[in-house]
């Protein structure tokens, strides 16, 4: 019954709708399932808004891709209950300040497309468009236009398009859930902060952006940039379920700013050779990493709660470690991949190993950190460099070189808590990751001081949610370089102990001869008997001179040494003190008495 009411309803309007003749065989009125009428004419047929007869009750007019260049303060009169027009595609230059003026109580809708030369929207603001909800304007100049006055008192505008109309900064229109800005001019970085519930900023120029508070924010799609960097400062973007990405210059994404509640992901066409996934969007449904670079995806259980994944245009080398995405990829039955080797084997004496890996709770001073430990067997150097990853929450080291064997992670390291940490190497075939679980209940105290051959990288100052790692660069050439430098210090250490045991023995001598008897000391000058006075010596230094002179006691040899002395009776007649004649040896002693008798016989 209520199709056969439509029927006769439709053949009705027909019989009535309100275009003259000359538009009827280019233009039909018709009705749709829900009861809505509507007027649409062919495209590329008008070059002008059609001519109605009469005033009816139509919803909606359609002049989709015609050739329309003005519309005048009497093009919709006739039509004046109408709800939505779409004159999209056109090319108009002219638009009437009173074209709404009896419109203001029923349009809904208004979709309008100019020649970039229209810079004015005193046609939405000349008479009140109470009703009306959705906006789209194409190919205005809107650049000098302050939109956020346009539309304060559109209190019901919920949708807005504004596309390629030379906007150079995002408009801020609280009321507004939708804003469309596709081919703007809007370039470098931007920090978003909007009350948006969607926005659309692709196709444009934009190098990086930064969200802040989008506490509303559902959907955002960037495609189409030159995006090389995408951070989030805070949690507040909890709310994003929908991320368009592609078609940027991206190469990683760190998972952490995006949220659980995120569903829809596509990272297609960038520049993605490696993806971790260490820290998912618990939610995310659907995976987009069609057209990358990549070569290998590490195994994860992120991929088994999707429901759509593209790889497609992927250089994969399909070796053992992608045998679970075939399967996956079966499994799915989404899209089709491709692999450059499609063997899935590997050849495992290429592939690098790790021997030993072990993590120790520590106390370092007043700080409780892990020392980690590896070795690895990679006999042909296939590793490209080592990181290392921690949770609570999850961060990544920097690059570790893959001839180091120990990092230390320190700060920020609680008692009481599981923590899963993982050594991944990234080689030349995939990327293998080694991981413990631990727990911090009682560290074991590091009585081993650090040694300045450690590099310390505190993470205090880390803007790059990276963890702290002291590594340890102490490898076996710094080993040489010790046993070097330990010879080096030995050997100068022997010819500086030489070096005092000559001194000490110079010093030792010097100390003897300053320490011998006057009499001694003269007589290392003195070979001869000296019969003048010396200016140092006293006289028993002639007697100690003598041990020249033969021992014998002929006291004629004596006289006959002496007999020249009589001119001088100065030396003859001088005393020797008891205390040096004590010091006399005996020989000296005894040829002392001869000297004496024969001085009293020469008397």
């Amino acid at each position: 019954m209520l199709f056969l009411f439509i029927f006769l309803f439709s053949i009705h309007l027909l019989q009535s709708c309100p275009l003259t003749d000359e538009y009827l065989s280019r233009c039909h009125c018709g009705i749709l399932t829900n009861g809505e009428s509507y007027i649409k004419c062919d495209e590329n047929s008008l070059n002008h808004i059609p001519k109605f007869k009469r005033s009816y009750s139509y919803d909606e007019l359609i002049l989709i891709n015609n050739n329309i260049k003005n519309l005048s303060s009497t093009s919709f009169d006739n039509i004046k209950t109408i709800k939505r027009i779409n004159l999209h595609g056109n090319s108009l230059s002219l638009i009437d300040e009173n074209l709404f003026r009896l419109l203001g109580n029923y349009l809904e809708e208004l979709i309008l497309t100019g020649n970039n030369q229209i810079n004015s929207l005193e046609f939405l603001t000349r008479f009140p468009l109470k009703k009306l909800r959705l906006l789209k304007l194409n190919r205005f100049n809107l650049t000098n236009i302050n939109l956020e006055k346009i539309f304060l008192n559109m209190t019901n505008l919920e949708i807005v398009y504004l596309n390629s109309c030379q906007l150079k900064q995002i408009p801020h229109i609280n009321h507004i859930k939708y804003l469309d800005l596709e081919d703007n001019f809007l370039s470098n970085t931007i920090f978003l902060s909007t009350s948006y519930y969607q926005l659309n900023l692709a196709h444009n120029h934009i190098s990086s952006i930064i969200l802040q508070n989008n506490k509303n924010l559902i959907s955002l799609n960037l495609s189409k940039n030159n995006l090389n960097e995408f951070y989030s400062l805070t949690i507040s973007n909890k709310n994003l379920t929908t991320l368009d990405l592609s078609y940027n210059h991206l190469t990683s994404i760190d998972w952490i700013i995006l949220n659980d509640k995120l569903l829809y992901l596509n990272l297609s066409s960038n520049y993605f050779s490696t993806t971790k996934f260490n820290s998912f969007p618990k939610s995310l449904t659907s995976l987009d990493l069609s057209s990358n670079q990549l070569k290998t995806i590490e195994k994860n259980l992120f991929f088994q709660q999707l429901n759509y994944l593209n790889l497609n245009l992927n250089p994969f080398d399909c070796d053992c470690h992608l045998k679970w995405l075939r399967n996956l990829m079966k499994k799915l039955n989404t899209t089709t991949w491709s692999c450059s080797s499609s063997d899935f084997k590997c050849q495992s004496n290429l592939m690098p190993q790790i021997s030993i890996f072990n993590i120790t709770f520590m106390k370092y001073f007043s700080q409780h950190g892990f020392s980690i430990q590896w070795s690895i067997i990679d006999n042909y150097q296939t590793i490209d460099y080592l990181q290392i990853t921690i949770d609570k929450p999850y961060r990544t080291s920097r690059k570790i070189s893959s001839n180091q064997t120990h990092a230390i992670i320190l700060n920020n390291i609680e008692l009481y808590q599981y923590y899963h940490i993982c050594l991944i190497l990234i080689h030349k075939y995939a990327n293998d990751k080694y991981c413990q679980d631990i727990f911090t209940k009682t560290p074991i105290l590091n009585k081993m001081k650090l040694q300045e051959t450690d590099v310390i990288l505190n993470d205090d100052n880390n803007n790059n949610n990276e963890i702290e790692i002291n590594t340890n660069d102490f490898n076996d050439n710094h080993l040489y370089l010790l046993l070097i430098g330990s010879c080096i210090g030995a050997l100068l250490t022997f010819i500086l102990l030489l070096t005092c045991c000559y001194l000490c023995y110079r010093l030792h001598k010097y100390k003897n001869i300053n320490e011998q008897p006057i009499y001694e000391q003269c007589s290392q000058h003195i070979h001869y008997p000296i019969y003048h006075s010396h200016p140092t010596c006293s006289h028993h230094q002639i007697i100690y001179n003598s041990e020249n002179i033969s021992n014998s006691t002929d006291s004629s040899r004596i006289d006959a040494s002496l007999s020249s002395t009589t001119n001088n009776p100065k030396h003859i007649y001088q005393t020797i003190d008891s205390q040096e004649y004590r010091s006399l040896k005996r020989q000296h002693q005894q040829l002392f008495e001869l000297w004496k008798e024969s001085v009293k016989q020469n008397r």
